[in-house]
């Protein structure tokens, strides 16, 4: 286990060591009940699949977890969207699960920049993204939807169809310029223009920027399948000052992949001064004309 992100000192954060979910359901008190990070990887393997976080009880969102992924049939969708895809995994390999947590108290905002950042750093290091976040799934299985929708997945029956949301991740972004400079991240940005020139902005797949005029800060950071729908939306929602807006087009992408590279931006930002960008995690109201 030389990879840094197995180490219960990743990030700078206090990990527990890696226990089997089988050791966890057994004896429970082995995952503290207190707000924090989460982490799994299969037995045997030294790769992460899947990283996330909670405000409320580590002890409770991992046992809830863990009986989810040992279900007979593939779980639903919620109340945890990574169950589905590690049962997928356990019923394709075999492969079994351990976890290993680190409290962590930080506001809601804070503690979903810290995934980011942890998914991020993960990707720089290893190559690759987790198996199950950013909508990844394994490419022989379709995955159930909500609990409401009564839809159950499981694998698929024709033998070459392949599920979407499988392949190769996109290229870990290394960290370059600032936040909110033409060469952030290694992309090449548009120089940042207002709400007079939407029309220049292509309806393609890509990532953008929100910057605010009078802070001169990066307010928000999003990734769409459409850059012109999402940001003439965008520029309907009170930011609380005026701003610009600055785009990088990203074709030929899956929609994971996309989502990659809107989480690097993110998790670099956040590894600046453990903050977001100030709208990253709200909901902005919509301003009425």
């Amino acid at each position: 286990m030389s990879q840094s992100f197995l180490k219960e000192t990743w990030a700078g954060l206090t990990w527990t060591p890696w226990y089997t979910f089988n050791q966890i359901m057994e004896t429970k008190s082995l995952i503290p009940a207190s707000p924090g990070m989460y982490r799994i990887k299969p037995i045997g393997l030294n790769h992460l699949m899947y990283i996330g976080q909670t405000g409320r009880n580590l002890r409770e969102r991992v046992t809830e977890l863990i009986r989810n992924t040992l279900k007979e049939q593939m779980p639903f969708n919620d109340p945890h969207t990574a169950a589905p895809s590690l049962w997928a995994w356990n019923d394709a390999e075999g492969w079994e699960f351990e976890c290993s947590v680190s409290e962590v108290e930080l506001p809601k905002e804070h503690r979903e920049g810290l995934e980011c950042f942890l998914l991020w750093s993960y990707r720089v290091e290893d190559g690759e993204s987790t198996f199950c976040n950013h909508g990844r799934f394994h490419q022989n299985y379709e995955k159930s939807k909500s609990r409401k929708s009564g839809f159950r997945g499981g694998k698929l029956q024709v033998l070459d169809q392949c599920n979407y949301a499988w392949g190769k991740s996109s290229s870990p972004l290394c960290f370059q310029g600032t936040p909110t400079s033409s060469d952030f991240m290694g992309l090449p940005w548009s120089n940042f223009i207002d709400i007079k020139q939407i029309s220049d902005i292509p309806n393609k797949r890509g990532v953008y920027r929100v910057k605010g005029l009078k802070t001169n800060t990066i307010l928000y950071i999003g990734q769409s399948k459409q850059l012109k729908n999402r940001l003439r939306e965008h520029m309907k929602k009170n930011w609380g000052q005026e701003v610009k807006y600055s785009f990088c087009v990203i074709e030929n992408t899956k929609d994971y992949q996309l989502k990659e590279i809107e989480n690097d931006l993110i998790g670099a930002f956040f590894s600046l001064d453990n903050s977001v960008p100030t709208y990253q995690f709200k909901n902005l109201k919509i301003i009425s004309y």
